[in-house]
């Protein structure tokens, strides 16, 4: 019963939290974007779908800060009522309602893994192409102008456009100085793979003989430079295949997973914490250390991973201090 009722006024006070944080995320992107939404004069649907996009972002933080703004002003209700001191002094143990709460904070971890995962990537794609074309009128092409290649033994490449799909790209504008001296120019093309395929290309060789072709191959060291996708941009399973093939996605894949489980151990030092109050004051001061203790880690781990110490382990720094205080907490409670 006292389980329930526990969970009863937990997900009230919870929901009220998630509120906060989203609106308070939500707040600062518009505070930071305002400038330049009103100098483009960017539509009010264009707006709303900004703040769509990123509202999976918004909600990840809100779930795992909200249930710690939850449970701690629970805490200090049941406090400052002499609720959670009836319960002691009934014979339940401190530690009775730690179950209840893991029970919420893995419930809220598997939702927090779903949006991490899938939704917070799609969402951060979309904006970042909504955002470009607040701020440039169009959504990015990927068409790279002018381009000129010295690969060494191969001569010199240029194109005037190379309109990238997927691992080809059509080119057109095409003029190739050969090592021999052979001129070769083309309107259009196709680069795949290590190949420059031309069409209609004209040839002038150094004799000023001049050969027509209506197809030619000109052998390039490399493929189509592709722009790579950025990891926050990548659902699970890409992200997870691209840290097979780069060191540097691994911090990024190993954050998803402790970003998810975030909300599992907040909660749990959480619980530790209100169960181990005398003041109801005390537990707003709570709120505030274990989110700032928990964002200061979070930010330490990733300035870790930059200047490579760690590697991808640093990602569990905030989520292992967590575990230990909970742990440490919860034997405290168990022999109290």
């Amino acid at each position: 019963m006292l389980s329930r009722y526990f969970l009863r006024e937990t997900l009230g006070a919870y929901l009220a939290g998630i509120l906060l944080f989203v609106t308070l995320r939500t707040t600062d992107l518009l505070s930071s974007l305002s400038g330049t939404l009103l100098r483009q004069h960017t539509p009010l649907r264009w707006i709303l779908e900004l703040l769509l996009y990123r509202l999976p972002d918004a909600l990840g933080i809100g779930l795992a800060f909200g249930l710690v703004f939850g449970l701690l002003l629970v805490f200090a209700r049941w406090i400052r009522q002499s609720e959670l001191k009836a319960a002691f002094a009934a014979g339940m143990p401190p530690w009775q309602l730690l179950w209840p709460t893991l029970l919420l904070g893995a419930s809220v971890s598997l939702l927090a893994f779903f949006n991490w995962g899938w939704l917070r990537p799609l969402g951060q794609a979309r904006f970042e192409q909504l955002l470009y074309r607040v701020y440039y009128g169009g959504y990015p092409s990927g068409v790279l102008s002018d381009q000129v290649y010295t690969p060494q033994g191969y001569g010199i490449f240029f194109a005037q456009e190379i309109i990238p799909h997927g691992h080809q790209a059509e080119l057109r504008g095409i003029h190739v100085v050969e090592p021999d001296g052979r001129i070769v120019s083309a309107p259009r093309g196709l680069w795949k793979g290590g190949i420059w395929r031309l069409e209609q290309a004209n040839t002038v060789l150094p004799s000023g003989a001049v050969s027509f072709f209506p197809k030619l191959q000109l052998k390039f060291p490399k493929a189509i430079p592709i722009e790579p996708t950025p990891f926050n941009e990548m659902t699970l399973p890409q992200l997870r295949a691209e840290a097979q093939l780069n060191p540097q996605a691994r911090f990024s894949l190993t954050r998803r997973y402790t970003d998810a489980l975030a909300a599992l151990v907040l909660a749990w030092s959480a619980a530790v914490l209100g169960l181990s109050l005398k003041e109801p004051a005390w537990a707003f001061i709570g709120i505030l250390l274990i989110l700032l203790g928990y964002y200061l880690l979070w930010t330490l781990a990733a300035r870790f991973a930059l200047y490579g110490l760690w590697g991808s382990y640093g990602a569990w720094l905030p989520d292992l201090a967590c575990l230990l205080f909970s742990v440490a907490g919860s034997i405290r409670l168990r022999f109290r």
